[in-house]
């Protein structure tokens, strides 16, 4: 049982093995071409065959099962192989009669289920390159890449005791996809293999982001907010596989000891290589790996308006979960990004001798700003329904890395003897480029 797409093909295939030796499993579809009939009711299925040759094969090929009173086979009839059905359905045949005048072989047949037929299995979903020349028609097309091509707008309201502002996504986007692959297998109805693995292709991310407002805080406040909330297209085959990706992208702020009277513009791009990757075993967290991971960050213009102190951390927060159910077994998987994060230590200044010695002119005030960049990453899987008892937690990435620290000058010159503050050059003084 296959999926495929087009060059970058995902493939679904379950492999049922009957390793028992009173049992066995056969595809309908082996005899195309071969039937002129075939009727299927709740306890028998009768297919007439062409003529006496194609009879004569099917009957070599079934008289094992009469062989043997507990001699017994699963027949896997394919879409349309029994009338109007659209996917693949399973029968135990136990015992077979012929009409040989007729070329009719009459199977008595009871429908079963894949959860109880597949009682040992590998299931492999996942993004595989193939030539055009491997594929071949399969009940579901689908890919299994999650697309993470999003352009995003939003802003929050951040209220606390007298401070009243707003974070706005000025510029914030993401790009690019993640591939996975999930395999799971059992035999005799005991998991002996369940892991996952999710690589990133061309994804990147851009978050610029204004805080403004007024107002005073002496404690930390933290909030974030949605901008984007979606289920993405997933894959299903009815009784084997429902894996469902969701996406969620949130933006955010973290302020601590904050004086605000106007506003503070930052932002940053954010990138993973294409040569990252994460093995996880869902059955033995000991075998899991992972490399690759650590983004490249780079900060965009900041800018300031007037008057500001404090902490202040805006990102961008996106959220993959994805939910697998197969066969009966369930898991779920959470990736967990905050890149870019852009936070900064900013410095009210007054002095009369220049609140930016290095500015020109001088001016008897000014902000100070102490800027780190970084990003964060980790992931964590569970089985489907127990939130309260994940399987495991990974950090795939943490970085915290400081930038040249700038002064933005404003207010009166140094001795003009104006009292009426004024700016000085343009009122969004640009971040130099960083020095490393």
């Amino acid at each position: 049982m296959e999926l495929q797409g087009n060059s970058n093909a995902a493939i679904a295939t379950l492999t049922l093995y009957m390793p028992g030796e009173t049992e066995n499993v056969l595809s309908m579809e082996k005899f195309d071409g071969m039937l002129a009939s075939v009727e299927c009711k709740n306890d028998s299925i009768a297919m007439t065959f062409e003529d006496d040759a194609t009879f004569a094969y099917a009957q070599r090929v079934w008289d094992w099962v009469n062989g043997a009173d507990n001699h017994s086979f699963v027949m896997v009839a394919g879409p349309g192989d029994c009338g109007n059905n659209t996917n693949r359905m399973p029968f135990v045949i136990t015992a077979l009669q012929y009409d040989e005048a007729a070329n009719k072989a009459t199977l008595a047949a009871t429908q079963s289920d894949w959860i109880t037929v597949s009682h040992s299995y590998d299931l492999v979903v996942g993004s595989v390159a193939q030539t055009p020349g491997d594929l071949r028609a399969r009940d579901i097309s689908k890919t299994s890449s999650i697309d993470f091509n999003h352009d995003l707008t939003g802003s929050f309201a951040l209220g606390i005791g007298n401070l009243e502002a707003r974070v706005a996504c000025l510029n914030c986007s993401t790009a690019g996809q993640f591939d996975m692959e999930f395999k799971i297998s059992q035999k005799f109805f005991v998991p002996t293999g369940a892991s996952m693995k999710f690589s990133p292709k061309g994804v990147s991310a851009i978050a610029q982001l204004k805080l403004s407002g007024s107002g005073t805080i002496t404690d930390s406040l933290t909030k974030t907010f949605d901008i984007l909330s979606i289920p993405i297209s997933g894959i299903k085959i009815p009784g084997v596989l429902d894996l469902g990706p969701f996406l969620t992208i949130a933006i955010g702020a973290e302020l601590s000891a904050i004086s605000l009277t106007a506003g503070v513009t930052s932002g940053a791009t954010g990138a993973l290589s294409d040569d990252a990757i994460v093995e996880m075993n869902l059955l033995d967290p000991t075998e899991n790996k992972f490399s690759g991971w650590m983004p490249t960050i780079d900060i965009l213009d900041v800018t300031v308006d007037a008057s500001i102190s404090g902490g202040v951390a805006v990102f961008l927060q996106p959220s993959l979960e994805l939910k697998a159910e197969a066969l009966g077994k369930g898991f779920e998987i959470g990736l967990n990004m905050k890149i870019p994060n852009i936070n900064a230590k900013l410095t009210a200044i007054a002095s009369q001798s220049g609140a930016c010695p290095k500015s020109d002119p001088k001016t008897t005030l000014g902000v100070k700003i102490g800027t780190n960049i970084g990003a964060a990453l980790n992931i964590k899987a569970l089985k489907s329904g127990d939130e309260s008892d994940p399987l495991f937690t990974l950090q795939l990435a943490a970085l915290d890395k400081p930038i040249a620290e700038v002064c933005f000058p404003f207010g009166p010159e140094v001795g003009s003897g104006n009292l009426t503050a004024r700016w000085i050059g343009h009122p969004h003084k640009r971040l130099p480029a960083p020095l490393y």
